[in-house]
């Protein structure tokens, strides 16, 4: 009975080994600047303090093909104000939707998904947002749209939330567009925001791992067993 259950142990070790992590970058757009710019993305709902009803959209290119299931990009906020949610859309054309759209509450603190990194220059603070979303699939090669929008705030004022530019407020590969009241207008003048979007899932990896790697687990596992059928008839 107890090498049964040593046996029984031993699988499930060798089962979990063999269940690994993986992750497909769909693009990624550049690390977060916090320091140089930002677009406001508080429309089409809620005007910005300056009054305009701003959101934003990037085409990119997907370098990989998959559906995407996590969305983390770099957000502005005036100091004292904290992140409370924020909408995106996933299309083939700009502020489209055909790919996916939602609405995702975002919490800081200790575990949350909006990690505030420090306050700029500027007196905005600067948070690294990262939420789960969902959509269809993308194939690699084909250009999509991430639009943000109706960004919010917990305090209810919902007019400084902002879209970090990244690479000294040049922004990167990706084409931006801007709309104002629901109207397209086109080129922002600067390269895309910072944004990356992953598909991150636990699976089964059988037939991942290198050969040499599977046999030499494989002999530590006979190995291991070998000595707990010793013990066990000790």
């Amino acid at each position: 009975m107890k090498l049964r259950l040593a046996s029984l142990s031993l699988l499930t070790i060798l089962c979990l080994a063999l269940t690994g992590f993986a992750q497909t970058t769909i693009f990624s757009e550049g690390p977060i600047d916090g320091n140089d710019n930002a677009f406001f993305i508080t429309g089409p709902n809620n005007p910005n303090f300056l009054g305009s009803v701003q959101d934003i959209s990037n085409g990119f290119i997907a370098a990989g093909s998959s559906s995407a299931d996590t969305l983390e990009f770099g957000e502005w906020l005036a100091s004292g104000f904290t992140p409370s949610s924020i909408g995106y859309e996933l299309g083939t054309s700009a502020f489209g939707t055909d790919v996916g759209s939602g609405t995702v509450a975002q919490t800081t603190g200790f575990g949350g998904n909006s990690v505030f990194l420090f306050t700029n220059g500027y007196g905005y603070d600067v948070y690294d947002v990262t939420v789960q979303i969902t959509s269809a699939w993308m194939n690699a090669g084909n250009e999509y749209w991430l639009s943000l929008s109706n960004a919010a705030d917990a305090q209810g004022n919902n007019s400084t939330e902002a879209w970090d530019i990244p690479n000294g407020g040049l922004g990167g590969p990706a084409t931006c567009n801007f709309r104002q009241s629901g109207t397209n207008f086109g080129d922002c003048g600067v390269g895309g925001e910072s944004f990356t979007l992953t598909l991150s899932s636990t699976t089964n990896t059988w037939d991942v791992p290198e050969p040499s790697s599977i046999m030499l687990f494989g002999s530590g596992i006979l190995g291991l067993a070998g000595i707990l059928r010793r013990k066990l008839k000790l």
